[in-house]
């Protein structure tokens, strides 16, 4: 029993003395820890301030034009302050500078995660879209810097940017005709509208906005021809080709636009004004196919099919699935005594165009010449048949 005791103290004793070591090891950590906070907290102001240096620094290069410093600056920044979405923009900005468009996107990305209501990273990343021809990329993140910042109107000029370039005219509009309610003179602005509203056929809105910027004196030959092609568009083709004109004079060397005054003088009936233009327009440019059917449809209705089917034959060449070219064509055969091309050839156009009444005519005139009587009585009745119903289309109609 004795013996049992003194373990039993033994024992004691020794669970006495381990308790103390712990309480000894408890007293040095608690100790301890107010030098690591201290640490830390100096470690962290050293960081601040390095930060704060550094953006000093990086601004001071930008003002002296240093855009490697500059970028070198915001990478340390951004390296000691991950999270800092306006160091993460400057970064963007310097790398755009030095003309690097996709790390540039990258950082102005890197931002808008940080931060997405910060406007000025969602515009950049647009604006560089913009420039960089991806037109329907920069769309979304200039719609959200505009969310962000309604009266931001470069934000609002550079989406009717991206619009028009992705050929998404109708919202294109819709920008322009707030910007333009602001600054209904702006020649920038102006030629944008106009270049959202041809190809909406919007021709009498698109007049108006190029008068207006042909207004501003100094307009170029392109303005000219623009505002010709909405004048025609809008059913003013003598006005049409005076535009055409100031156009031709300004480029000279332009034969697409020569091309275009030809064709408005020919469209006109004008053909003493559209002969020389499209002679010349082909002197220049013997292969342009267009101005050979103009130019030998008009000598077709002059009555000269020797002059005529040479240009013709050229035309259907370029144009085989063309009513107009195998339709002209086949005239020109048909009056120079042609007869088997000529219903080869008008046969090819009504079947492009079923619809035309005269094709049908001109084919019987063709089959009857060919003693192919039967089928020429049939285009003949098809003809009819077109006529009649072409003409109840366009009676007046009479009001119950």
């Amino acid at each position: 029993m004795k013996v049992n005791v003194a373990k039993s103290r033994m024992k004691l004793r020794a669970s006495l003395l381990s308790c103390g070591t712990l309480a000894a090891g408890l007293l040095v950590l608690a100790a301890a820890a107010p030098t690591v906070a201290a640490q830390s907290a100096a470690d962290d102001a050293l960081r601040v301030e390095r930060v704060r240096a550094l953006y000093e620094a990086a601004k001071a290069k930008e003002a002296a034009g240093d855009w490697a410093g500059a970028e070198g600056a915001w990478e340390e920044v951004v390296r000691l302050a991950p999270g800092d979405a306006r160091a993460w923009v400057n970064l963007g900005a310097a790398r755009s500078r030095r003309d690097r468009r996709a790390e540039a996107v990258e950082a102005w990305r890197r931002a808008a995660a940080l931060d997405p209501k910060l406007a000025g990273a969602h515009f950049n990343i647009g604006l560089a879209l913009v420039r960089g021809g991806e037109p329907e990329a920069a769309v979304a993140p200039l719609r959200r810097a505009l969310a962000l910042e309604p009266e931001n109107e470069t934000a609002r000029r550079a989406l009717a940017v991206a619009l028009v370039g992705a050929e998404r005219f109708r919202e294109a509009s819709r920008e322009l005709a707030q910007l333009l309610a602001r600054a209904p003179r702006d020649a920038a602005l102006l030629e944008l509208a106009a270049r959202a509203f041809m190809p909406q056929k919007r021709f009498a809105e698109a007049v108006t906005v190029l008068r207006r910027l042909l207004d501003h004196g100094g307009a170029t030959a392109e303005l000219w021809a623009m505002y010709g092609d909405a004048l025609d568009g809008a059913h003013r083709a003598g006005e049409a080709a005076e535009a055409y004109e100031r156009a031709v004079k300004l480029d000279p060397e332009s034969n697409r636009r020569r091309y275009a005054l030809g064709y408005l003088y020919w469209k006109l009936y004008r053909y003493d004004d559209a002969e020389p233009v499209l002679r010349e327009v082909l002197r220049r440019e013997p292969s342009d196919a267009r101005a050979a059917f103009t130019l030998g449809d008009l000598y077709l209705t002059r009555g000269d099919e020797r002059r005529a089917l040479p240009l013709l034959e050229q035309a259907a060449r370029a144009y085989p699935a063309e009513f107009d070219a195998r339709f002209s064509l086949g005239r020109a055969l048909l009056r120079a005594g042609d007869v088997a091309r000529a219903v080869e050839e008008l046969g090819a156009a009504v079947k492009l165009r079923d619809e035309v009444a005269d094709g049908h005519y001109q084919l019987g005139r063709a089959l009857t010449l060919a003693g192919r009587g039967d089928e020429a009585r049939r285009e003949f009745e098809r003809a009819r048949t077109l006529q009649n119903q072409k003409r109840a289309s366009e009676a007046p109609k009479n009001n119950p």
